[in-house]
């Protein structure tokens, strides 16, 4: 009797072995190449060639049998190939050996026999090559869907997902459609039903005759009565093995006995050989045949059709394209992503998916966020896959809020109104809904999402919606964002009535403060006369135009921390005033900075001010800060809104177009940008620190300066009509000087523009003028910048 079994790169944990039938032995096959290199099971190997190393190792032989067991191979040619079946040598099956592939092979057949094995007439077995190939590899291919169906069921039990869901799965990867089973048939019934649809040999035969009553008795489990049913007479020989077991005993294997098995896997790469328990016929041996045919394939190239951008910590699905096939796809292992940027390897665990992809299970990975490429493994070959894979954290959504306008304009019975959502990294999310707050949330509502288009790797910090609020009570709701890891998120969102509403609640004024402003946001603020708390005592500012309206509070004795308090408010018309549960939530101190030092690139070879800071460079800023928190957020502008090019915002451990954020312990945080991206030059850059808690005073980092790179000077010996020499100078932004000299005080101004340096664009080259003669040898030239009444000292020297 010949099965084979496949062993997928892509599989499930095996299950336990030989239901409906005895173990003969376990054992484990691999292959090593002729070169050296570690051994794989043969079952993830595509192809075997001359001089490779087939792997036997008995993990268990039945102690009755152990001293007397033997195993040989039989090895069959490519198709194609003029070569024929090899036989190789006998070896005892209790100990570990191996075998030099003589040819290459696309079948591997092993023979074991308990009571040993008598091989004879090799050469009769060589005339009939082609007849005794093509038994060989057709019987492999229907034991095969045999041990793989067994598996499906038996992982269906232990799971407990069911018969038709194990179908489908065997189905799926096979490509073999079955029936539905009669759930009123007992489980023999139902198992040979399957075993026709997969076997069309067996429909000339029904074994459930009285005759094989006694062979075949009632199973406890699908998957038993499948292994039953087939390892019963004369199942396995009418499924085509009767030919093949007369080729074998007839020319090779006299005196022998072939029974039906059929092999199913187990863990450490190892399988089991499973049959019926049966007596040998007098004068005979009995002995067992399993195979495995190698896949029909070649190396795949793979590419993905476009660079994709993946969460880390999740599974992702993604499009991989291989040139053989969805098949050669499956039979890839060893996945890994490689830094783009150079660096050790992450493994990245694959399964493949129904309709070609596959899926890369991120969970538990190590990577960090960055530019990536994938590879998998063919064999002992890496096979890499072309095109870019980005690795990005999650969005943070807690951080993530609707603009002030929005907020203004969700009124009751305005119709579609657009939103605007921000503070946050949206590009996973896949789904966004509406859902009333409380216990009776009822059935969402869908949102339409609308995300700008990015560069991959590239925040998505914005994104747009439109939510019909026709047919919404006022009242609070929840915006829910999900993310593609299926977590959904709520943004508060309330729907204003005619009557003053405030937003933004609870109000969360800062222990250990007194006097404190709170910033009511809303409709209808102007209509608030008077606001009263247990918190404290509020006096409420004038009304006036906008959104927003001021309070201060002085805080009662009594508030402690995250302590709620209601709020009620006197409406100008109402007579009873409105209240407001829970409207204040205490929480701790502001975060407040108490000392910044600051570093920055010295290349540009030019004499800053204390207080000043280059653009275009990465400076670094060390904050001592108090309050922090865990998880603070920085950001940073300009004092004057009118020079602020671009607000950056922050998170410890997030990094935004080259700037990034890190906590190094309590109170330390690292802040690296570029401070021209921020503002203009002239910007005076400052620094909030958020936490939980609230928001700290602004602190100052340094006043932006446009600084140009000043690479090398010549002084030529063209004299000038007010009696000074012509110089030049090479470098970048040579645009900002306007004056050049010897000294802090005197200087002669620039009366030309900088030209291109030929073959670097990059590079410019500025006439200067420069009195003559030079204070001393070697003595640095000063440029005055644009607007400055005092020149600076630079690194180059007559």
């Amino acid at each position: 009797m010949l099965s084979l079994l496949v062993l997928p790169c892509l599989a499930a944990t095996p299950p336990r072995a030989c239901v409906g039938s005895q173990s003969l032995g376990i054992f484990k096959l691999s292959v090593a190449p002729a070169k050296g290199g570690s051994p794989l099971p043969l079952g993830n190997v595509n192809a075997l060639h001359k001089g490779q190393l087939l792997l036997y190792d008995p993990l268990h032989i039945p102690p009755a049998v152990k001293n007397k067991a033997e195993v040989a191979l039989l090895l069959a040619p490519p198709a194609n190939s003029e070569a024929s079946i090899e036989a190789l040598k006998p070896a005892p099956a209790d100990k570990a050996t191996f075998w030099i592939l003589p040819q290459d092979a696309s079948v591997v057949a092993l023979v074991y026999g308990p009571e040993g094995l008598s091989m004879r007439k090799v050469k009769s077995l060589m005339q009939k090559n082609d007849e005794v190939l093509s038994e060989l590899a057709d019987y492999a291919d229907q034991t095969a869907q045999v041990s793989d169906l067994i598996q499906e069921l038996q992982e269906s039990e232990t799971s407990g997902s069911g018969v038709s869901a194990a179908l489908a799965g065997f189905s799926a990867k096979s490509g073999v459609s079955l029936p539905p089973v009669d759930a009123h048939a007992n489980t023999n019934q139902q198992a040979l039903t399957l075993l026709h649809a997969l076997l069309p040999s067996m429909n000339s035969m029904d074994p459930l005759t009285a005759s094989n009553t006694a062979v075949l008795q009632q199973s406890t489990g699908l998957a038993t009565a499948v292994a039953g049913v087939f390892l019963g007479n004369p199942v396995g020989l009418v499924a085509g093995g009767a030919s093949l077991f007369e080729n074998m005993h007839a020319m090779l294997f006299p005196e022998t006995q072939f029974l039906s098995t059929i092999a199913q896997a187990r863990a450490s790469d190892g399988m089991a050989l499973c049959s019926k328990s049966q007596t040998a016929k007098a004068r005979t041996r009995i002995a067992y045949l399993w195979a495995h045919r190698l896949p029909d394939l070649k190396e795949p190239k793979l590419s993905l059709a476009a660079p994709v951008n993946l969460p880390v910590g999740a599974k992702s699905v993604v499009a991989v394209r291989a040139d053989e096939g969805p098949k050669a796809l499956a039979r890839l292992r060893g996945w890994q992503l490689i830094p783009a940027k150079g660096g050790a390897p992450f493994p990245a665990p694959a399964t493949l998916e129904k309709n070609g992809e596959i899926q890369l299970d991120l969970s538990k990975t190590e990577a960090v966020p960055g530019e990536y490429y994938l590879k998998a493994l063919w064999d002992w070959d890496s096979v890499p896959v072309t095109g870019k894979v980005y690795l990005r954290p999650y969005g943070d959504l807690k951080l993530a809020k609707l603009s002030a306008d929005t907020r203004d304009r969700l009124l009751e019975g305005s119709g579609r109104v657009p939103l605007k959502l921000e503070g946050a990294d949206f590009e996973f999310v896949d789904k966004v809904e509406l859902e009333a707050a409380g216990p009776r949330k009822g059935t969402p509502v869908k949102v339409s999402l609308t995300l700008p288009h990015g560069q991959h790797g590239g925040d998505q910090e914005s994104a747009e919606a439109e939510l019909d609020t026709n047919g919404l009570k006022p009242g609070a709701y929840r915006l829910l964002l999900t993310q593609s890891d299926g977590v959904s998120h709520p943004i508060p969102v309330a729907v204003l009535p005619p009557n003053p509403k405030l937003e933004g609640l609870p109000l969360r004024p800062n222990l250990g403060e007194t006097g404190q402003k709170l910033v009511l946001r809303g409709s209808g603020l102007d209509r608030i006369e008077k606001l009263t708390s247990e918190a404290g005592e509020i006096d409420l500012a004038p009304a006036s135009q906008g959104d927003t309206r001021e309070a201060t509070i002085k805080l009662s004795a009594k508030t402690g921390l995250n302590q709620k308090f209601g709020l009620r408010m006197k409406v100008q018309g109402i007579e009873a005033p409105l209240t407001l549960a829970d409207a204040i939530e205490m929480r701790g101190p502001r975060p407040r900075t108490a000392s910044v030092r600051k570093s920055y690139p010295q290349s540009f070879g030019l004499a800053l001010n204390d207080d000043e800071v280059p653009a275009s460079v990465n400076a670094s800023f060390a904050l001592a800060v108090a309050h922090a928190g865990d998880a603070p957020v920085v950001d940073v502008t300009c004092a004057d809104p009118g020079q602020l090019r671009h607000e950056l915002r922050l998170a410890a451990g997030d990094q935004s177009g080259g700037a990034r954020l890190d906590m190094a312990g309590d109170g330390e945080l690292f802040l690296s940008l570029d401070p021209g991206m921020v503002g203009r030059s002239g910007c005076h850059l400052e620094a909030r620190v958020t936490s939980p808690d609230g928001t700290s005073d602004p602190y100052p980092l340094g006043r932006v300066l446009r600084v140009p790179r000043i690479e090398q000077f010549v002084l030529t010996d063209q004299k000038l009509a007010d009696g000074g020499y012509m110089g030049t100078l090479k470098g970048e932004d040579l645009e900002t000087i306007e004056q050049t000299g010897w000294d802090a005080q005197h200087g002669l101004p620039v009366q030309s523009i900088p030209d291109t340096v030929p073959d670097q664009p990059q590079k410019q080259l500025l006439k200067i003028q420069l009195p003559w003669p030079a204070p001393a040898p070697h003595a640095p030239v000063f440029v005055w910048l644009r607007g400055e009444s005092k020149g600076r000292a630079t690194a180059v020297q007559y």
